[in-house]
Protein backbone atom coordinates (compact mmCIF):
# COMPACT_ATOMS: atom_id res chain seq x y z
CA UNK A 1 0.00 0.00 0.00
CA UNK A 2 1.05 3.36 -0.30
CA UNK A 3 -0.96 6.58 0.25
CA UNK A 4 1.37 9.60 -1.92
CA UNK A 5 -0.38 12.98 -1.59
CA UNK A 6 1.31 15.47 -3.57
CA UNK A 7 2.37 18.31 -2.32
CA UNK A 8 4.73 20.30 -3.21
CA UNK A 9 4.25 23.88 -1.02
CA UNK A 10 3.06 24.78 -4.62
CA UNK A 11 0.27 22.78 -5.59
CA UNK A 12 -1.12 19.42 -4.06
CA UNK A 13 -2.03 15.88 -5.69
CA UNK A 14 -2.14 12.19 -4.88
CA UNK A 15 -0.55 9.14 -5.88
CA UNK A 16 -3.27 6.20 -5.12
CA UNK A 17 -1.94 2.92 -5.33
CA UNK A 18 -4.73 0.33 -4.07
CA UNK A 19 -4.82 -3.21 -4.93
CA UNK A 20 -6.74 -5.23 -7.84
CA UNK A 21 -9.93 -4.14 -8.69
CA UNK A 22 -12.42 -4.34 -11.39
CA UNK A 23 -13.06 -1.38 -13.56
CA UNK A 24 -16.81 -1.38 -12.01
CA UNK A 25 -15.42 -1.18 -9.04
CA UNK A 26 -14.55 2.57 -9.01
CA UNK A 27 -17.48 4.93 -9.57
CA UNK A 28 -15.82 8.39 -10.22
CA UNK A 29 -15.97 8.34 -14.20
CA UNK A 30 -12.91 8.54 -16.36
CA UNK A 31 -12.58 8.74 -20.22
CA UNK A 32 -9.78 8.25 -22.60
CA UNK A 33 -7.95 11.41 -23.35
CA UNK A 34 -8.90 13.68 -25.80
CA UNK A 35 -6.46 14.30 -28.82
CA UNK A 36 -5.38 17.24 -26.89
CA UNK A 37 -4.89 15.56 -23.91
CA UNK A 38 -3.13 12.93 -26.03
CA UNK A 39 -0.28 15.61 -27.13
CA UNK A 40 0.23 16.96 -23.59
CA UNK A 41 0.96 13.51 -22.46
CA UNK A 42 3.69 12.97 -25.01
CA UNK A 43 5.33 16.50 -24.38
CA UNK A 44 5.37 15.41 -20.86
CA UNK A 45 7.06 11.81 -21.96
CA UNK A 46 9.41 13.50 -23.83
CA UNK A 47 10.50 15.92 -21.34
CA UNK A 48 10.64 12.76 -18.91
CA UNK A 49 12.47 10.88 -21.39
CA UNK A 50 10.14 8.04 -21.39
CA UNK A 51 7.27 7.03 -23.94
CA UNK A 52 3.49 7.52 -22.85
CA UNK A 53 1.48 4.84 -21.71
CA UNK A 54 -0.79 3.28 -24.96
CA UNK A 55 -4.13 3.49 -22.54
CA UNK A 56 -4.87 6.13 -19.98
CA UNK A 57 -8.21 7.47 -18.99
CA UNK A 58 -8.80 11.08 -16.89
CA UNK A 59 -12.07 12.12 -14.87
CA UNK A 60 -12.59 15.42 -12.73
CA UNK A 61 -13.98 14.61 -9.26
CA UNK A 62 -15.43 17.74 -7.23
CA UNK A 63 -13.27 19.07 -3.62
CA UNK A 64 -17.02 17.49 -2.04
CA UNK A 65 -16.12 14.06 -3.30
CA UNK A 66 -12.10 13.84 -2.77
CA UNK A 67 -12.91 11.89 0.62
CA UNK A 68 -14.98 9.48 -1.36
CA UNK A 69 -12.56 8.50 -4.14
CA UNK A 70 -9.59 8.15 -1.48
CA UNK A 71 -11.85 5.66 0.12
CA UNK A 72 -12.86 4.06 -2.87
CA UNK A 73 -9.08 3.04 -3.57
CA UNK A 74 -8.86 1.46 -0.01
CA UNK A 75 -7.93 -2.33 -0.18
CA UNK A 76 -8.47 -4.60 3.06
CA UNK A 77 -4.07 -4.46 3.46
CA UNK A 78 -4.28 -0.67 3.23
CA UNK A 79 -7.19 -0.33 6.42
CA UNK A 80 -4.38 -2.64 7.79
CA UNK A 81 -1.74 -0.67 7.59
CA UNK A 82 -3.33 2.70 8.92
CA UNK A 83 -4.44 1.02 11.89
CA UNK A 84 -0.89 -0.83 12.31
CA UNK A 85 0.27 2.79 11.83
CA UNK A 86 -2.10 4.69 14.08
CA UNK A 87 -0.99 2.19 16.74
CA UNK A 88 2.95 3.22 16.93
CA UNK A 89 1.46 6.98 16.48
CA UNK A 90 -0.38 7.06 18.95
CA UNK A 91 2.43 5.68 21.03
CA UNK A 92 5.02 8.08 20.09
CA UNK A 93 2.90 11.19 20.49
CA UNK A 94 1.80 11.96 16.63
CA UNK A 95 -1.58 11.29 17.34
CA UNK A 96 -4.03 11.12 20.44
CA UNK A 97 -5.72 8.93 21.79
CA UNK A 98 -9.42 9.11 19.89
CA UNK A 99 -7.03 10.43 16.58
CA UNK A 100 -6.34 7.74 13.95
CA UNK A 101 -3.89 8.29 10.84
CA UNK A 102 -6.25 7.16 8.10
CA UNK A 103 -8.66 10.31 9.64
CA UNK A 104 -5.84 12.58 9.41
CA UNK A 105 -4.93 11.52 6.00
CA UNK A 106 -8.58 11.79 4.79
CA UNK A 107 -8.98 15.70 6.43
CA UNK A 108 -5.30 16.26 4.93
CA UNK A 109 -6.62 15.25 1.03
CA UNK A 110 -9.87 16.96 1.29
CA UNK A 111 -8.21 20.31 2.08
CA UNK A 112 -4.62 20.05 0.05
CA UNK A 113 -5.38 17.29 -2.65
CA UNK A 114 -6.02 18.71 -6.26
CA UNK A 115 -4.95 15.77 -8.57
CA UNK A 116 -4.93 12.06 -7.80
CA UNK A 117 -3.84 8.76 -10.15
CA UNK A 118 -4.31 5.18 -9.44
CA UNK A 119 -1.79 3.12 -10.66
CA UNK A 120 -4.27 -0.11 -9.99
CA UNK A 121 -6.92 0.82 -12.21
CA UNK A 122 -4.46 3.73 -14.95
CA UNK A 123 -6.81 6.27 -14.52
CA UNK A 124 -6.08 9.68 -12.96
CA UNK A 125 -8.63 12.55 -11.45
CA UNK A 126 -8.41 16.25 -11.56
CA UNK A 127 -10.19 18.14 -8.44
CA UNK A 128 -12.04 20.63 -10.31
CA UNK A 129 -15.76 21.83 -10.80
CA UNK A 130 -16.18 21.18 -13.85
CA UNK A 131 -17.54 17.80 -15.09
CA UNK A 132 -15.19 17.87 -18.13
CA UNK A 133 -11.48 18.00 -18.47
CA UNK A 134 -11.31 21.03 -21.00
CA UNK A 135 -7.56 22.55 -21.42
CA UNK A 136 -8.65 25.33 -23.00
CA UNK A 137 -10.85 26.14 -19.63
CA UNK A 138 -8.61 24.71 -17.36
CA UNK A 139 -6.72 27.55 -14.80
CA UNK A 140 -2.94 27.21 -14.65
CA UNK A 141 -3.65 25.91 -11.36
CA UNK A 142 -5.33 22.80 -12.48
CA UNK A 143 -3.13 22.01 -16.13
CA UNK A 144 -0.13 22.05 -13.56
CA UNK A 145 -1.86 19.25 -11.17
CA UNK A 146 -2.79 17.98 -14.02
CA UNK A 147 0.72 17.51 -15.33
CA UNK A 148 1.66 16.26 -11.92
CA UNK A 149 -0.66 13.27 -12.59
CA UNK A 150 0.13 12.78 -16.56
CA UNK A 151 3.73 12.15 -15.26
CA UNK A 152 2.79 9.16 -12.78
CA UNK A 153 1.15 7.51 -15.74
CA UNK A 154 4.43 7.72 -17.49
CA UNK A 155 6.47 6.22 -14.36
CA UNK A 156 3.78 3.74 -14.01
CA UNK A 157 3.84 2.26 -17.67
CA UNK A 158 7.55 1.64 -17.46
CA UNK A 159 7.92 0.99 -13.26
CA UNK A 160 4.72 -0.41 -11.99
CA UNK A 161 4.13 1.68 -9.03
CA UNK A 162 1.37 -0.43 -7.09
CA UNK A 163 4.18 -3.36 -7.25
CA UNK A 164 7.29 -1.04 -6.00
CA UNK A 165 4.42 0.02 -3.35
CA UNK A 166 3.63 -3.26 -2.27
CA UNK A 167 7.30 -4.08 -1.89
CA UNK A 168 8.05 -1.06 0.71
CA UNK A 169 4.57 -0.81 2.46
CA UNK A 170 6.03 -2.59 5.85
CA UNK A 171 8.81 -0.51 5.99
CA UNK A 172 8.35 3.06 6.83
CA UNK A 173 11.91 4.37 5.86
CA UNK A 174 12.08 2.50 3.12
CA UNK A 175 8.42 3.44 1.64
CA UNK A 176 8.60 7.38 2.40
CA UNK A 177 11.88 7.10 0.53
CA UNK A 178 10.69 5.71 -2.41
CA UNK A 179 7.68 8.02 -2.34
CA UNK A 180 10.11 11.08 -2.34
CA UNK A 181 11.60 9.62 -5.55
CA UNK A 182 8.03 8.79 -6.98
CA UNK A 183 6.89 12.03 -6.23
CA UNK A 184 9.68 14.84 -6.33
CA UNK A 185 9.80 13.04 -10.00
CA UNK A 186 6.48 14.11 -10.35
CA UNK A 187 7.12 17.52 -9.51
CA UNK A 188 10.32 18.35 -10.97
CA UNK A 189 9.23 17.12 -14.52
CA UNK A 190 5.46 19.25 -13.42
CA UNK A 191 7.51 21.97 -13.31
CA UNK A 192 9.85 21.88 -16.61
CA UNK A 193 6.43 21.60 -18.25
CA UNK A 194 5.15 24.22 -16.61
CA UNK A 195 8.01 26.92 -17.11
CA UNK A 196 7.75 25.38 -21.33
CA UNK A 197 4.35 26.67 -21.23
CA UNK A 198 5.12 30.18 -19.85
CA UNK A 199 7.98 30.13 -22.78
CA UNK A 200 5.30 29.78 -25.29
CA UNK A 201 4.17 33.48 -26.88
CA UNK A 202 0.88 34.73 -25.36
CA UNK A 203 1.51 32.30 -22.32
CA UNK A 204 0.32 33.88 -19.09
CA UNK A 205 2.01 34.12 -15.43
CA UNK A 206 1.66 30.58 -13.73
CA UNK A 207 -0.19 30.66 -9.89
CA UNK A 208 1.59 28.36 -8.19
CA UNK A 209 -0.39 29.07 -4.81
CA UNK A 210 -2.73 26.63 -3.84
CA UNK A 211 -4.53 28.64 -0.45
CA UNK A 212 -5.60 24.93 0.68
CA UNK A 213 -4.86 23.81 4.09
CA UNK A 214 -4.89 21.01 6.08
CA UNK A 215 -4.62 22.82 9.62
CA UNK A 216 -6.66 20.03 10.83
CA UNK A 217 -4.20 17.79 10.49
CA UNK A 218 -1.82 17.05 13.21
CA UNK A 219 1.49 19.18 12.58
CA UNK A 220 3.94 16.02 12.39
CA UNK A 221 1.53 13.95 10.21
CA UNK A 222 1.71 16.99 7.66
CA UNK A 223 5.10 17.36 8.11
CA UNK A 224 5.33 13.54 6.47
CA UNK A 225 2.64 13.77 4.04
CA UNK A 226 4.45 17.04 2.16
CA UNK A 227 8.36 15.33 2.56
CA UNK A 228 7.55 13.61 -0.63
CA UNK A 229 7.01 16.92 -2.59
CA UNK A 230 9.28 19.33 -1.32
CA UNK A 231 13.00 17.59 -0.12
CA UNK A 232 12.40 14.79 -2.50
CA UNK A 233 12.17 17.40 -5.30
CA UNK A 234 14.92 18.55 -3.97
CA UNK A 235 16.87 15.37 -4.17
CA UNK A 236 15.33 14.76 -7.20
CA UNK A 237 17.06 17.89 -8.76
CA UNK A 238 20.34 17.33 -7.37
CA UNK A 239 20.61 13.36 -8.71
CA UNK A 240 19.18 14.54 -11.95
CA UNK A 241 21.30 17.56 -12.70
CA UNK A 242 24.70 14.69 -11.81
CA UNK A 243 23.16 12.00 -13.50
CA UNK A 244 20.27 12.49 -15.52
CA UNK A 245 16.77 10.49 -15.06
CA UNK A 246 18.40 6.66 -15.83
CA UNK A 247 19.10 7.38 -12.10
CA UNK A 248 15.93 7.92 -10.56
CA UNK A 249 14.58 5.32 -13.24
CA UNK A 250 16.96 2.77 -10.68
CA UNK A 251 14.67 3.54 -7.86
CA UNK A 252 11.84 3.33 -9.53
CA UNK A 253 12.07 0.22 -10.59
CA UNK A 254 12.96 -0.85 -6.55
CA UNK A 255 16.48 -0.31 -5.87
CA UNK A 256 16.43 -0.03 -1.94
CA UNK A 257 16.73 3.88 -0.50
CA UNK A 258 16.40 5.18 2.45
CA UNK A 259 14.99 8.35 3.82
CA UNK A 260 18.41 9.29 4.72
CA UNK A 261 19.83 8.96 1.12
CA UNK A 262 17.16 11.96 0.25
CA UNK A 263 18.39 13.97 3.43
CA UNK A 264 21.43 14.11 2.72
CA UNK A 265 22.31 13.20 -1.31
CA UNK A 266 26.03 12.91 -0.35
CA UNK A 267 25.44 9.52 0.99
CA UNK A 268 24.16 8.14 -1.82
CA UNK A 269 27.29 9.54 -3.97
CA UNK A 270 29.31 8.12 -1.74
CA UNK A 271 27.71 4.04 -2.10
CA UNK A 272 26.78 4.41 1.66
CA UNK A 273 23.64 1.92 2.85
CA UNK A 274 21.86 1.56 6.13
CA UNK A 275 23.71 -0.80 8.62
CA UNK A 276 21.36 -4.11 9.34
CA UNK A 277 19.63 -4.00 13.19
CA UNK A 278 18.29 -6.85 14.68
CA UNK A 279 15.54 -7.05 17.88
CA UNK A 280 14.10 -10.36 19.85
CA UNK A 281 11.07 -11.45 19.48
CA UNK A 282 9.61 -10.15 23.23
CA UNK A 283 6.11 -11.21 22.26
CA UNK A 284 6.36 -14.71 24.92
CA UNK A 285 7.97 -12.82 27.31
CA UNK A 286 5.14 -10.23 27.23
CA UNK A 287 2.94 -12.74 28.05
CA UNK A 288 -0.39 -14.80 26.90
CA UNK A 289 -2.41 -12.25 24.97
CA UNK A 290 0.42 -10.11 23.05
CA UNK A 291 1.36 -10.21 19.50
CA UNK A 292 3.77 -8.51 17.04
CA UNK A 293 1.61 -5.86 15.39
CA UNK A 294 4.26 -4.29 12.39
CA UNK A 295 7.96 -3.57 12.80
CA UNK A 296 10.50 -2.35 10.12
CA UNK A 297 12.99 0.67 10.05
CA UNK A 298 11.59 3.60 11.47
CA UNK A 299 14.67 5.87 9.29
CA UNK A 300 16.04 9.61 9.65
CA UNK A 301 13.15 11.50 8.72
CA UNK A 302 10.92 9.56 11.43
CA UNK A 303 13.46 10.06 13.98
CA UNK A 304 13.95 13.70 13.53
CA UNK A 305 10.08 13.86 13.00
CA UNK A 306 9.22 12.11 16.33
CA UNK A 307 11.80 14.87 18.37
CA UNK A 308 10.11 17.73 16.86
CA UNK A 309 6.73 16.77 18.15
CA UNK A 310 8.18 18.54 21.10
CA UNK A 311 12.08 20.17 20.17
CA UNK A 312 12.23 23.24 17.69
CA UNK A 313 13.45 22.13 14.19
CA UNK A 314 17.38 22.75 14.11
CA UNK A 315 18.22 20.67 17.40
CA UNK A 316 15.80 17.51 16.04
CA UNK A 317 17.93 17.39 12.84
CA UNK A 318 20.87 17.50 14.28
CA UNK A 319 20.06 14.59 16.89
CA UNK A 320 18.78 12.65 14.13
CA UNK A 321 21.46 13.32 11.28
CA UNK A 322 24.02 10.71 13.02
CA UNK A 323 21.18 7.84 12.10
CA UNK A 324 23.08 4.53 9.97
CA UNK A 325 20.32 2.00 10.82
CA UNK A 326 17.37 0.91 13.07
CA UNK A 327 15.04 -1.66 13.83
CA UNK A 328 11.22 -1.42 15.70
CA UNK A 329 8.90 -3.71 16.71
CA UNK A 330 5.08 -2.83 17.84
CA UNK A 331 3.51 -5.17 20.23
CA UNK A 332 -0.45 -5.40 21.53
CA UNK A 333 -2.74 -7.28 23.90
CA UNK A 334 -5.99 -5.69 23.37
CA UNK A 335 -5.39 -2.04 24.26
CA UNK A 336 -2.46 -2.17 25.61
CA UNK A 337 1.07 -1.64 23.32
CA UNK A 338 4.55 -1.17 23.32
CA UNK A 339 7.26 -0.79 20.51
CA UNK A 340 10.57 -1.49 21.04
CA UNK A 341 13.54 0.68 19.13
CA UNK A 342 17.12 -0.22 18.28
CA UNK A 343 18.68 2.59 16.38
CA UNK A 344 22.55 2.77 15.52
CA UNK A 345 24.15 5.95 15.21
CA UNK A 346 27.96 6.75 13.54
CA UNK A 347 29.63 7.03 16.99
CA UNK A 348 28.65 7.20 20.43
CA UNK A 349 28.79 10.79 20.48
CA UNK A 350 25.80 10.64 18.06
CA UNK A 351 24.27 8.33 20.02
CA UNK A 352 24.75 10.35 23.20
CA UNK A 353 23.26 13.52 21.52
CA UNK A 354 20.13 11.53 19.96
CA UNK A 355 19.65 10.13 23.58
CA UNK A 356 20.07 13.58 25.13
CA UNK A 357 17.49 15.54 22.84
CA UNK A 358 14.54 12.41 23.57
CA UNK A 359 15.11 13.02 27.29
CA UNK A 360 14.34 16.61 26.60
CA UNK A 361 11.37 15.93 23.69
CA UNK A 362 9.98 13.80 26.79
CA UNK A 363 10.46 16.69 29.58
CA UNK A 364 9.13 18.81 27.17
CA UNK A 365 6.25 16.95 27.16
CA UNK A 366 5.49 17.52 31.05
CA UNK A 367 6.58 13.40 31.64
CA UNK A 368 8.06 12.58 35.13
CA UNK A 369 11.50 11.58 35.13
CA UNK A 370 12.72 8.79 37.53
CA UNK A 371 15.73 6.47 37.22
CA UNK A 372 15.02 2.37 37.70
CA UNK A 373 17.10 -1.17 37.50
CA UNK A 374 15.83 -1.27 33.78
CA UNK A 375 17.10 2.62 32.96
CA UNK A 376 16.11 5.85 32.53
CA UNK A 377 11.88 6.12 33.04
CA UNK A 378 9.92 9.03 31.89
CA UNK A 379 6.12 9.15 32.01
CA UNK A 380 3.89 10.84 30.75
CA UNK A 381 0.40 12.65 32.30
CA UNK A 382 -1.67 10.25 29.78
CA UNK A 383 0.71 7.30 31.12
CA UNK A 384 2.40 6.26 28.29
CA UNK A 385 5.94 5.71 29.56
CA UNK A 386 9.64 5.64 27.09
CA UNK A 387 12.10 3.74 28.82
CA UNK A 388 16.12 4.10 27.72
CA UNK A 389 17.92 0.62 28.39
CA UNK A 390 21.29 0.59 29.00
CA UNK A 391 23.31 -0.30 25.51
CA UNK A 392 26.19 -2.45 25.46
CA UNK A 393 27.02 -0.57 22.36
CA UNK A 394 27.85 3.14 22.69
CA UNK A 395 27.00 3.59 19.12
CA UNK A 396 23.10 2.19 19.77
CA UNK A 397 20.19 3.65 21.71
CA UNK A 398 17.79 0.95 23.38
CA UNK A 399 14.40 2.31 24.21
CA UNK A 400 10.99 1.08 24.61
CA UNK A 401 7.05 3.34 24.50
CA UNK A 402 4.49 1.22 25.76
CA UNK A 403 0.81 2.44 26.39
CA UNK A 404 1.81 1.73 30.26
CA UNK A 405 4.48 2.26 32.86
CA UNK A 406 3.85 -1.83 33.54
CA UNK A 407 4.19 -2.49 30.05
CA UNK A 408 7.13 -0.40 29.52
CA UNK A 409 8.95 -2.18 32.83
CA UNK A 410 8.01 -5.63 30.99
CA UNK A 411 9.27 -4.92 27.65
CA UNK A 412 12.11 -3.59 29.07
CA UNK A 413 13.00 -6.40 31.09
CA UNK A 414 12.37 -8.62 28.26
CA UNK A 415 15.02 -6.89 25.75
CA UNK A 416 17.93 -7.22 28.57
CA UNK A 417 17.04 -10.74 29.21
CA UNK A 418 16.65 -11.76 25.73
Amino acid sequence: MRWLPIVAAIAVAALLPGGCRGPESNPFETRPLTPELQQMLEEIAGLRGLDPPPALEAGTVSRLDVTALLDSQLTGADREWFANTTTLYRLLGHLGPDEDYLSAFRAFGQGAIIGLYSPAEDRLWVVQREPEIDLDAMSEHERSALAHELVHAIQDYHFPLDELSERTATNLDRGLAATAVIEGDAVTHQGLWDGRQLALPGGTRLFLSSGLSASSTPPSIERELRFPYTTGAEWVNIVRSLEGTAAIDRYLAGEPIATAHILHPELRAAGWQPEGVALPDIAPALGGGWKRESGGTFGEFHLRNYLELRLPALPSVQAAAGWRGDRYDVYVDGTDSVATFRTRFADGREAAGFAAAQREMLAAAGATRTESPAGMVAELRDGRTTIQLPSPDPAEVLFVVASSRAVAERAAEALANA
